[in-house]
């Protein structure tokens, strides 16, 4: 069985990556050209290309980031990015977390929630189904404890 989860989008979220691609943007063509006036076209097409890479990536991102439960295995993708998290590896489930600092969070959006697995291992998710997700978890593993922040 396989049950698909989209992410959970913020406006706010989509607009950081919004001006991020902007400034990215303007860094890599934009302010050369303010600087020098003028600028090699191996530079300005180098330039662009790590741009339209960023911009394509952040979009891949937008579009590509979801959750599936296939069986006992819990899979994040984010873009190009994918984790894979056993169920039956899960210890709890921490609620109303925040997407700001620490390590990769596969999230389109600031409330998210922790999910504890092995001994040190945690990955921050942002279903737009929570409550649904939580129980389809629950169903495979009943250990699965539920943490309020």
């Amino acid at each position: 069985m396989e049950v698909k989860y989209t992410a959970k989008k913020s406006a706010s979220f989509g607009l950081l990556l919004l001006i991020t691609c902007v400034c990215i943007a303007f860094l890599a063509i934009g302010f050369p050209l303010l600087m020098n006036g003028e600028m090699r076209i191996s530079v300005l097409v180098i330039s662009t290309m790590i741009t339209i890479v960023v911009m394509g990536l952040f979009l891949w991102m937008w579009v590509g980031t979801y959750y599936v439960i296939i069986h006992d295995m819990l899979i994040a993708k984010s873009g190009p990015m994918r984790w894979k998290v056993p169920i039956h590896d899960i210890l709890f489930i921490r609620l109303n977390q925040k997407t700001i600092g620490g390590t990769w969070k596969p999230t389109l959006s600031w409330d998210c929630i922790e999910i504890r697995y092995k001994k040190y291992r945690a990955i921050f998710i942002t279903p737009e189904k929570q409550d649904d997700f939580i129980n389809q978890l629950k169903t495979i593993n009943d250990q699965i404890e539920i943490k309020k922040k």
